[in-house]
């Protein structure tokens, strides 16, 4: 993998959110297929290991084959710095966090903070800007619940493809709505 420069120096810019957040992460990889290397048919990101899409982040790999070689530390190290951090997700209640953060690994980080803004009460551009951060306290879990799987319905009423994953996803929204 190329260099993790930047997710290192996040990871002990904020050590107290990685800890946290390295547990988190073991719910995710759950539904993401954890080490196994995986393609399903109709998902646009291709080969997938620990979450990673490789269609959506060649820019980390040198290669296909560097890709391949991912270890559960490097994908951490970018789960971490590529969702969590940008989404700021240390500033949402600590029940809320692993929706939040899963929703950003699942559907990008700017529809999961547009959701966000939306159950507070806000604008929905997807920006965390200083309205944002003073209300990413009040979030609740069930309010990122609700619409997550409203997105999902979306999708599979929308999409051909959405019908196939409909159930998959709801499956998790629910996992992860149930994790104590």
């Amino acid at each position: 993998m190329r260099n993790l420069k930047k997710y290192l120096e996040l990871k002990n810019k904020y050590p107290e959110a990685f800890q946290n957040f390295k547990e988190m992460f073991q719910h995710t990889l759950k539904w993401e297929g954890g080490s196994k290397l995986h393609k399903v048919s109709g998902d646009s990101g291709g080969w997938t290991k620990y979450g990673i899409a490789y269609n959506k982040n060649k820019f980390l790999f040198d290669s296909l084959e560097d890709f391949f070689d991912t270890t559960y530390e490097e994908a951490v190290l970018v789960a971490f710095g590529k969702y969590y951090i940008p989404i700021e997700a240390f500033r949402v209640p600590l029940d809320a966090q692993l929706m939040y953060f899963d929703m950003a690994y699942n559907m990008g980080t700017k529809r999961a903070v547009r959701y966000l803004q939306r159950c507070v009460g806000l604008k929905d551009d997807g920006i965390i800007g200083r309205f944002t951060r003073s209300k990413m306290h009040l979030v609740s879990e069930e309010c990122l619940y609700e619409r997550r799987n409203a997105f999902y319905y979306y999708l599979g009423r929308t999409k051909s493809w959405g019908k196939k994953f409909l159930k998959g996803w709801l499956n998790r929204s629910k996992a992860i709505f149930q994790v104590d």
